[in-house]
């Protein structure tokens, strides 16, 4: 198995700009909520982010788009997933497909809509997407989870609520964060791609390739 983080990791920045982009072309967004996307997604490009930023920052997105009609955000979210594919960075691209090769499961893992990621892995020939899913009640966007945020911990419990009895211990992980550290430790061969600063002091630490695609 092989399993892949998102943002940062197999492309640039976040996946969440290229959504929001594609909700305020559609009205369900405001114009300025793009413009507060795009400077967060370039401070995010450069530093990534923590526990406590990233749940501020789910909690404003969900609250952005709480009452919307499910139905009206999923053709944004296909659209978004078509240009957030279209930006993995090639050498990851070259990864993903000598896994493919190799018959290995590959996983896309993302704190990003679970609809998204499902999309992105789809585009980019991966097997299975796993992201944060989002409560719907009567086809309507509640603006609360539905399961836990998957990032840090809840990263690693949303993979087991996904896929049941599986075997981490020969499982390779591609990721960027030092919030992904219990994922990390959790799998039998992990890489840092590109890594935040936390994530690059455990890897020097415990010896995991670095990678700098």
């Amino acid at each position: 198995m092989a399993i892949f983080d998102l943002d940062r990791t197999l492309v640039p920045g976040s996946s969440l700009v290229a959504l929001a982009r594609h909700l305020a072309r559609s009205g369900l967004l405001g114009r300025g909520k793009i413009v507060g996307a795009v400077a967060r997604n370039a401070r995010f490009a450069k530093r990534g982010a923590d526990e406590s930023t990233a749940e501020r920052l789910l909690a404003e997105a969900l609250a952005a788009v709480a009452g919307v009609a499910a139905s009206d955000v999923r053709a944004a979210v296909v659209d978004a997933a078509a240009d957030v594919a279209a930006q993995v960075r090639p050498a990851m691209r070259s990864i993903v497909r000598r896994h493919i090769v190799a018959g290995d499961l590959c996983v896309l893992l993302s704190a990003a809509p679970h609809e998204l990621v499902y999309e992105v892995a789809r585009l980019s020939d991966l097997d299975v997407g796993i992201g944060t899913r989002v409560e719907v009640r009567h086809g309507l966007i509640t603006g609360r989870l539905d399961g836990p945020f998957c990032h840090g911990h809840g990263k690693l419990a949303r993979l087991r609520d996904e896929l049941h009895g599986i075997e981490l211990a020969t499982a390779t992980v591609y990721t960027d964060a030092g919030s992904d550290l219990p994922l990390l430790e959790a799998c039998g061969f992990p890489v840092a791609v590109r890594p935040d600063r936390t994530l690059r002091t455990a890897a020097i630490r415990a010896g995991w390739p670095i990678l700098q695609h």
